[in-house]
């Protein structure tokens, strides 16, 4: 009789669990990217290939406070040339990126987040190029990892 009552319990405790994980689960609001202005796509566009083409030159430029956030602009060229060290050696050298989908952010981060699937010299697994524009118009971040089709929160 101990064994069952256990038993129950420990059914009950795993489905309130289960009820729990899947209730919180966050759901992200995606973008039509057909809503989004021509023109604000073609500035992160811009800003993403920028960034990702001082891999290929190495004339790493220093971001402005005007275009980014202060702790964006406020990356060392050194940082930047760590980072194109490491995307280099692992995909080669930079072609081009397609945007894949826009991520609604406002409520939590202020932003937007464009996810971009890049395309470099080597494309042993698909690279995922990340960007953060602020409501306010300023780049918050840019990032770049291993592509994966669901959306997965950037953590710091």
């Amino acid at each position: 009789m101990r064994l069952l009552s256990f038993c129950l319990v420990l059914l009950l405790v795993c489905f309130a669990s289960s009820l729990l994980l899947v209730s919180c689960k966050t759901n992200y609001r995606t973008i039509n990217i057909n809503s989004i202005s021509e023109k604000e796509k073609q500035k992160v566009y811009n800003f993403g290939k920028r960034i990702l083409e001082t891999c290929k030159t190495r004339q790493f430029i220093q971001l402005s406070e005007r275009e980014a956030t202060k702790n964006l602009a406020e990356l060392s060229l050194e940082e930047m040339q760590h980072a194109c060290d490491i995307v280099d050696k692992r995909n080669g050298k930079f072609i081009d990126m397609r945007l894949i989908e826009v991520i609604d952010d406002t409520f939590i981060g202020n932003s937007k987040i464009y996810r971009y699937k890049g395309n470099f010299e080597k494309n042993d697994y698909l690279v995922e190029i990340r960007i953060w524009l602020g409501t306010d118009g300023k780049f918050q971040g840019i990032i770049w990892g291993k592509w994966n089709d669901e959306y997965i929160p950037y953590k710091k």
